[in-house]
């Protein structure tokens, strides 16, 4: 089992370990220091692979290290992150569009001035489930806001973070999924999906087990990384629950 140390309310978060080290033993951290500009994550694998426990430990470590951080989980499929219920700012199902819809309009305002704002975390669970869920028109829609989003978010202080299987052209519109900073490919099941998120690093990815992955940063810096399973799991749903219902 990988330890998790704490870091205090810098800012400085770490989502997983370099698995090149951790073969050989060692334990290096990966940080990114998230009081930067808005990060836009992209989290693809099959299932199995590890997405929730990353996602989970991810947001749970914003929550924590990100000051008075306010946390959006849209969850279509209302299973992983079900004990929110009740959180101010979580949204299951079908109402996960109303969630969307109302992230979107605190973003647009952020649009209109300049000023400092708490930061700001959007989080959707299986994209592709919630975005087919609706009406061919409402979906262009939600794909341009989308794409606004990620676009234009990343010196608001906002954060963007989507979840989901297969990360097809098709669920983005205007290549805006090319506006993702960061790709998280775990297990890279198969070379289509590689050459979705990665096309730089094809030929030289490789299928991995449960939890381990690949990850790019803006198109470059391929790392091979584990995600650490929490030790404390009780912690993570409280330390996520207080930024979602704060």
């Amino acid at each position: 089992m990988i330890m998790i140390t704490m870091n205090n309310g810098n800012g400085i978060i770490r989502p997983f370990v370099d698995e090149t080290f951790w073969q050989y033993g060692a334990t290096s951290w990966i940080e990114w220091d998230m009081m930067k500009d808005g990060y836009r994550f992209l989290l693809s694998g099959p299932s199995g692979s590890g997405k929730t426990t990353l996602a989970q430990g991810l947001l749970s470590r914003l929550a924590r290290h990100l000051p008075r951080c306010q946390i959006y989980i849209l969850d279509y499929k209302n299973i992983d992150f079900s004990y929110l219920e009740g959180a101010k700012r979580y949204f299951k199902h079908d109402s996960s569009t109303d969630g969307f819809l109302e992230f979107y309009d605190i973003f647009e305002t952020r649009l209109s001035c300049n000023a400092t704002y708490p930061w700001l975390i959007l989080y959707i669970d299986e994209y592709p489930s919630w975005l087919l869920s609706l009406p061919s028109k409402v979906q262009k829609e939600f794909m341009l806001k989308m794409a606004r989003l990620l676009n234009l978010s990343r010196a608001k202080q906002i954060h963007i973070c989507v979840s989901c299987q297969k990360p097809l052209a098709d669920l983005f519109s205007s290549g805006s999924r090319e506006s993702f900073s960061h790709n998280v490919l775990l297990q890279a099941p198969s070379k289509e999906t590689v050459g979705m998120l990665m096309p730089n690093f094809k030929d030289i990815i490789e299928t991995c087990p449960t939890g381990v992955g690949y990850v790019t940063v803006n198109d470059s810096d391929l790392t091979k990384i584990r995600v650490p399973f929490p030790k404390n799991i009780d912690a993570m749903h409280r330390d996520l629950w207080n930024a979602v219902n704060r």
